[in-house]
């Protein structure tokens, strides 16, 4: 009797153990992640087949785990983003931060493809077409000051100031001296008309789109660099330069890697030198088992660099 309760025993134990070996379960590395570059990667186990997810109480998707892990990278948003996981019943949840746009995308396209058709002016035309853009910006202050001065004097007028008449009178003359600096400008575009078409049709098949869509994919890509970006709604989230690690081994190909970074930095409103400076001493120091560097800052925009054995990656985003 004793020997038969016992084999009953064995065998109850037995079928918990088996019931417990095959227990959904399911972790989570961190409850809170902070965007790296353009994106988060959630890490964690389970010993399910894979793991289902959820953004914001948004669509379902799911992320196969291999050797009982799983990694999920999701692009970085100008919003927090609250992920909810299952396995086999079994829940998780963690949430990752939101990341704050550099500008809109159709701001950022049109400062990068003029200022990569910049780069391929003369050095005189470069100086011309620098001092026109300050002129213009300039005259467009002036203009929308004066409009705001003759409305408020014309409503001094209409209310039996007629002090404001003078006023007006004065308004009129420096109207008149914009309209001419307005017109030098035109000549001075005009001149130089010829030099920006050229250069249009040189950079034709580097500049990026000006259509955006949702997600992260390449802007351009091209055999000496690439640029993806991570866009959301319209708004550029963060951008990441790619260039050969050979582009670092011979002048000409340095030469060309510098001048994207310098077209990228001023595109998204950062200090052009800062950058190039803060670049140079990085990769001076930079131990070749390193895979990334400190950061980059200038006018709130980082740049973080990282290397891999045949690609130097530069991620910027707004700090």
């Amino acid at each position: 009797m004793n020997r038969k309760f016992r084999l009953i025993l064995s065998a109850a134990l037995l079928s918990v153990v088996l019931v417990g070996c095959g227990k959904a379960t399911l972790s989570v590395d961190h409850k809170s992640y902070a965007p790296s570059g353009m994106t988060a990667v959630i890490k964690g186990h389970s010993n399910q087949k894979k793991v289902q997810y959820r953004i914001n109480n948004g669509s379902q998707k799911k992320q196969a785990v291999k050797d009982g892990g799983y990694a999920i990278t999701l692009p970085a948003k100008p919003y927090k983003q609250t992920v909810k996981l299952n396995a086999g019943g079994r829940k998780a949840s963690v949430v990752v931060k939101k990341s704050p746009a550099i500008m809109s995308y159709a701001k950022f396209t049109a400062a990068y493809n003029q200022a990569l058709m910049g780069s391929v002016l003369s050095k005189k035309d470069q100086a011309a077409a620098m001092k026109l853009q300050k002129q213009g910006a300039q005259l467009q202050q002036q203009s929308a000051k004066l409009k705001a001065d003759s409305k408020a004097a014309q409503a001094k007028l209409k209310a039996g100031d007629l002090s404001a008449q003078a006023t007006l009178a004065s308004l009129a003359q420096q109207g008149a001296k914009l309209q001419a600096q307005g017109a030098q400008l035109k000549q001075t575009q005009a001149k130089l008309a010829p030099a920006f078409a050229k250069a249009k049709q040189q950079v034709a098949d580097d500049t990026i789109t000006a259509k955006a869509r949702t997600g992260v994919y390449n802007l351009k890509k091209t055999a000496t660099a690439t640029v993806r970006g991570n866009v959301d709604k319209g708004q550029l989230i963060g951008a990441t330069l790619m260039v050969p690690t050979s582009s670092l081994k011979s002048k000409k190909a340095a030469g060309t890697f510098m001048k994207e970074l310098a077209v990228l930095t001023g595109s998204v409103g950062a200090d052009t030198n800062t950058v190039l400076k803060g670049f140079a001493n990085k990769a001076n120091k930079k131990n070749s088992n390193q895979t990334t560097t400190s950061t980059i800052r200038s006018n709130g925009i980082d740049f973080d660099l990282g290397y891999s054995k045949t690609t130097l990656y530069i991620y910027v985003t707004h700090h």
